[in-house]
């Protein structure tokens, strides 16, 4: 993988996003590039055909404090749109097949986010989430009280799970209205 390149990409596109904190597949493609994708999907498809992530109990997302954790959803209630962050983090549970991919992996992300240093970039500044309360607080807001009622056995997890999505594309939706007019 030519780290380099990916992280030029990702330096020379992140402006251009409304957002990247909840970010589809092919945004991440857009910013990284195809090597990236194609990692990333390689890894994707091992962690499903072995069961690796689904099987975790979510000890990651626990341990960065994703408000959006319950052990009641079975996985991310964002996974089509989970930020780079989650995307580009694999486990020691990876480590077996994958230990030089996730290393690649991880220099990318930190070389892109030492660029923080450098640049007054809002995007650059929130693509160390989660924790989305400072990079997406309007978000966090709005799904609040349905992740609380999920984990306090008040609310579906399905339920609360079409809620979340719905929010997730209200968002999506205002950064890019509000970076239209900006």
């Amino acid at each position: 993988m030519d780290k380099g390149k990916a992280i030029n990409r990702f330096l020379d596109r992140v402006d251009q996003f409304p957002q990247i904190v909840l970010v589809t597949y092919k945004e991440i493609g857009d910013l990284f590039g195809e090597e990236v994708t194609t990692a990333l999907t390689e890894m994707e498809h091992s962690s499903k055909e072995n069961r690796i992530c689904s099987d975790c109990g979510g000890v990651c997302c626990r341990d960065i404090g994703c408000e959006l954790y319950a052990a009641q959803f079975g996985g991310c209630p964002i996974y089509a749109y989970r930020p780079i962050a989650c995307r580009l983090h694999f486990c020691h549970r990876f480590d077996a097949l994958y230990r030089s991919l996730i290393i690649e992996l991880r220099d990318v992300f930190v070389g892109c986010f030492r660029a923080v240093d450098f640049s007054d970039s809002l995007n650059l500044r929130s693509l160390d989430s989660p924790p989305l309360k400072e990079a997406c607080p309007e978000f966090v807001a709005a799904v609040g009280s349905c992740v609380n009622a999920v984990r306090e056995g008040k609310l579906s997890a399905d339920q609360a799970t079409q809620t979340i999505h719905r929010e997730t594309e209200n968002y999506r939706n205002y950064r890019a209205d509000r970076k239209a007019t900006v």
